[in-house]
């Protein structure tokens, strides 16, 4: 089993904030897959299980509610309870150092200053950790922690959807394919 992790902070005054669009594309693909989330006790989080067609295998999507700062700790709590391996996890969030959309793999590396991969890292005590990372762009003008705690400009909510879809076609090529193939499809193109 596969376990994708959306990166956000539950409540409904985050929901269309831009560090939420890890909760964002695993809602889509959830929904795609006609898999709803529900709590799960002791996870710190929510869950929803489906089955791709090809090749058959089930995986999990999770949204941690432990808020941004705290993800390792579901991630943590997730891993005693289902045993996967870190291979079989991939971590969706948001990364105000790419260009709004673009969307990039990594097999590991430091956080790059999100608190919620920090979280990760510093809890499972390695960085050797699937990642997506989302472009959400930076306005210099405003404080980064302002910044990402705000929503999307209407503007931007117009390509949305799109963004939204391209990484979520990403985590499912993760999970049918593999980490190089994604890496080389989604990695070389800039949106």
């Amino acid at each position: 089993m596969k376990f994708i992790f959306g990166l956000g902070n539950p409540g409904i005054q985050y929901k269309q904030n831009r560090h939420n669009i890890g909760y964002r594309i695993v809602e889509k693909i959830a929904e795609t897959e006609n898999s709803s989330f529900k709590r799960k006790f002791g996870l710190g989080g929510l869950i929803a299980i489906t089955k791709i067609t090809t090749p058959g295998e089930s995986y999990c999507f999770i949204k941690p509610t432990t808020f941004m700062n705290n993800s390792g700790r579901c991630l943590k709590a997730a891993k005693k309870k289902y045993g996967f391996s870190l291979d079989d996890i991939l971590v969706v969030y948001d990364d105000v150092d790419l260009e709004l959309g673009v969307v990039k793999f990594k097999k590991s590396g430091s956080s790059g200053g999100h608190r919620g991969m920090q979280s990760i890292v510093e809890t499972l005590g390695t960085d050797q950790i699937n990642r997506l990372r989302v472009g959400i762009g930076r306005d210099s003008r405003i404080d980064t922690a302002d910044y990402v705690l705000s929503d999307f400009s209407g503007s931007e909510l117009k390509f949305l959807p799109e963004i939204i879809n391209k990484a979520a076609f990403a985590c499912c090529d993760w999970v049918s394919k593999d980490a190089e193939f994604v890496m080389q499809k989604y990695n070389s193109t800039k949106s």
